[in-house]
Formats: C-alpha cells, structure tokens, sequence
C-alpha cells in the first residue's frame, strides 16, 4: 500500500475514503497484511504538514494521527541503493516518481498487489504490475 491510501485515513473528506477504511479494518482484523517501504511515513507526515497548512486538520489532530498509525503494525521495509536504483529503472520506463515506482519495485518484490488512491501511479503502472486502485476495495 502506499501513503496515498494511509492518507485517506487520517484526512477527513478523502474520495474513497469509506473504502480505505474498510482495507485498515481488514488489516487489524487479521484479513489483509499491509507492508510498505519505510519511506512511508515521511510521506504521510508530509501530507499531514500540507493538511496543516491547508487548514483542513490541526497540527494536534495530525500528531495523533501519526500516534495512532505508529500502532498500526504495518510492515516497514527498509531498502538499501540497490532496491533505490531499481525504483529509478522503473521510474524511468513509467515516467513516474522513483517514490511511486519504489513501491511498485516492493510490491512485486513481495508477489504482491500495489494498493493505491493515486490515479496517475495507477494508471501508468496497471499494464506492469499487480496494481489496485483503492476505489475497487471491498
């Protein structure tokens, strides 16, 4: 999965929202495994941060957010320069970010579909790999 799905948690108002919730509600209950590189949580602090900004949550609402996913036991991967320099292959094939193609990279890695609400990684990526876009979630 990647931060574009965990945001929908966290954000209120989020499209999709009802069906993000559903795919954290199967990972506590044991029905899905949730595994991402550990970059993750540096990208969904950052959306916190613009949430922030944007007025569309406090700084308070957003540090408990991070409390609370900190207990959510989602599988970090840490990755090494080798795994990076495989994003960067993908990356410039798809025409995508080495963040997005990074988690393409360990989702395949991992015999795994990519879970994601990001219509552009979807979209580029869907003929490649095992991608599912959060909306199809049920």
């Amino acid at each position: 999965m990647d931060a574009s799905v965990v945001a929908k948690w966290v954000l209120p108002g989020e499209a999709y929202q009802e069906n993000a919730l559903k795919l954290k509600e199967d990972h506590i209950s044991g029905k899905a495994f949730l595994s991402a590189p550990a970059f993750i949580i540096q990208e969904v602090g950052n959306a916190l941060w613009r949430a922030v900004k944007m007025a569309r949550t406090t700084e308070e609402d957003a540090q408990g957010a991070l409390e609370a996913l900190n207990d959510m036991r989602i599988e970090l991967h840490e990755l090494d320069w080798t795994h990076i320099s495989q994003g960067l292959s993908i990356a410039c094939k798809l025409d995508l970010t080495v963040y997005d193609a990074t988690y393409l990279f360990l989702s395949d890695r991992m015999k795994a579909d990519l879970i994601t609400a990001d219509n552009k990684l979807y979209e580029k990526s869907r003929k490649h790999f095992g991608v599912l876009h959060i909306k199809k979630y049920l």
